[in-house]
């Protein structure tokens, strides 16, 4: 079983939503797993994904934290407000409440990223090496393809005098569109990462292509990583069925480098992944 706990929190001038997935009747401190949601995304995420790998974790004994960027889900503010800058702003304070509970084991932590998720995932890994591990779901190596796919629409045109671009009903602003591919470095946070990372992508991803996964995976040079390539699937995974496998993966690799990690650190040190 478990229980889900809301809260609330500051960034800036702004109230982010956050939500706790918890395991129940389990002693001591739980292993923890916080996610990242992508552009115009939620703590649910598209096809109820974020939810599903939630509670499938939760009930397996790892906690989990969601929550939502300013502008987005349930968080206060308009998606124009969803900047570079605040971006930065709001992973500080939504880890800073994360790693602060004190329900949660600080040895035994992993972030999941999807998409521009993936980007704020590297993020999070420069700035704290000790993290067990990570899930990237067609994570953004090269936050400037954002800016390069939005141009193409018309609506790109003039975007600098009115302050602001309109994108399938959001207005993106003239700071996120200036600022994304500046700002942003995460295959120079992500590369000196020393834990092991999975990547899964869908191999018709005409959005976030493959090679942004394989970018990271140049980059780190790390044998412990993973990539998953599911063929077929777009840059939203597809079908139930690829779904379902995303899934599955992404929760076997947490459980075994989370959940197992005490296991193995009793052991004479070789880890057998």
């Amino acid at each position: 079983m478990y229980f889900q706990d809301v809260v609330s929190f500051s960034s800036g001038a702004f109230r982010l939503f956050g939500i706790w997935n918890l395991p129940s009747g389990q002693p001591g401190k739980a292993p923890a797993v916080i996610f990242c949601h992508g552009f115009t995304g939620h703590h649910v995420e598209a096809r109820r994904m974020y939810a599903r790998l939630a509670q499938r974790l939760a009930l397996a004994g790892i906690a989990t934290f969601r929550f939502d960027h300013r502008g987005c889900g349930e968080s206060t503010g308009d998606f124009v407000d969803f900047t570079p800058q605040g971006l930065l702003e709001d992973l500080d304070q939504a880890w800073e409440v994360f790693t602060e509970d004190p329900r949660i084991d600080p040895a035994r932590i992993g972030v999941v990223g999807y998409s521009l998720g993936g980007l704020s995932a590297s993020y999070l890994l420069g700035r704290n090496p000790s993290v067990r591990t990570a899930v990237y779901w067609a994570g953004v190596a090269r936050p400037d393809i954002i800016r390069d796919r939005l141009s193409q629409f018309p609506e790109f045109e003039g975007y600098e005098t009115r302050g602001y671009m309109e994108y399938g009903g959001y207005r993106i602003s003239r700071a996120y569109l200036d600022e994304i591919g500046l700002l942003m470095r995460p295959v120079e946070w992500a590369s000196s990462f020393p834990g092991p990372i999975l990547f899964c992508h869908g191999a018709e991803d005409d959005i976030v292509k493959v090679e942004q996964s394989e970018r990271f995976l140049s980059a780190r040079k790390n044998p412990a990583d993973k990539l998953i390539v599911y063929p077929n699937a777009d840059h939203g995974f597809g079908s139930a069925t690829t779904i379902d496998a995303l899934l599955d993966a992404s929760f076997e690799w947490l459980q075994r480098h989370l959940l197992d990690v005490a296991q193995r650190d009793s052991s004479s040190g070789v880890q057998k992944l």
